[in-house]
């Protein structure tokens, strides 16, 4: 009876890792998946629809900002908005791809018209490298690398990473289940 306890306690234990792991176990299989250039793993951890309408918001309201079409006064603020939304989806076309996911991720700014299914670049390929130069590759950014993870509440789990000019993006983790999924990017705008 009592080995029976200690079984019970011990798969209540690990049930309870696993619980509280999770959500560094999801942003790990991200990392590798971008790493892999595996857009069907991706595509199982990030819940696109949902990413790309908390970026879309975010977007919108600081084009508007700056444009200063939230004056409602003004004759040219209703096209004003309507061009803003033609350009966040613009953006957006370029940020819910992979590339741009890994891109956001390593803390880089996408560049728009980055093809979804370009290979990724041999160290050779990019720009100012000597491609004979083999002592010396280009260093690229790990992804995570100068990232913080912690939980902000039991269901939302927050992986911070800070681009090159100190400015940081969050990125949400949210529970589903028992398992966790990207579920919202945070610009820093």
């Amino acid at each position: 009876m009592r080995k029976i306890k200690y079984v019970l306690l011990l798969l209540i234990l690990c049930a309870a890792g696993y619980v509280v792991a999770a959500p560094w176990l999801t942003a790990y299989r991200i990392s590798d998946a971008v790493d892999r250039h595996d857009s069907v793993v991706l595509a199982e951890l990030v819940e696109f629809d949902s990413v790309r309408q908390s970026l879309k918001q975010q977007l919108n309201s600081r084009v508007l900002r700056e444009l200063g079409t939230d004056n409602k006064q003004n004759p040219f603020s209703a096209l004003g908005a309507s061009l803003a939304n033609i350009m966040v989806d613009g953006l957006l076309d370029t940020y819910m791809t992979p590339a741009g996911i890994e891109r956001l991720m390593r803390g880089e700014t996408p560049a728009p018209g980055i093809p979804e299914s370009s290979p990724p670049q041999s160290p050779g390929d990019e720009a100012g490298h000597d491609p004979n130069d083999t002592k010396n590759p280009p260093e690229r950014k790990t992804l995570f690398s100068d990232a913080r993870m912690g939980y902000q509440t039991l269901d939302r789990f927050v992986v911070t990473v800070t681009d090159e000019k100190g400015r940081e993006a969050d990125f949400v983790l949210s529970r589903r289940g028992l398992d966790w999924k990207l579920t919202a990017i945070a610009l820093p705008l």
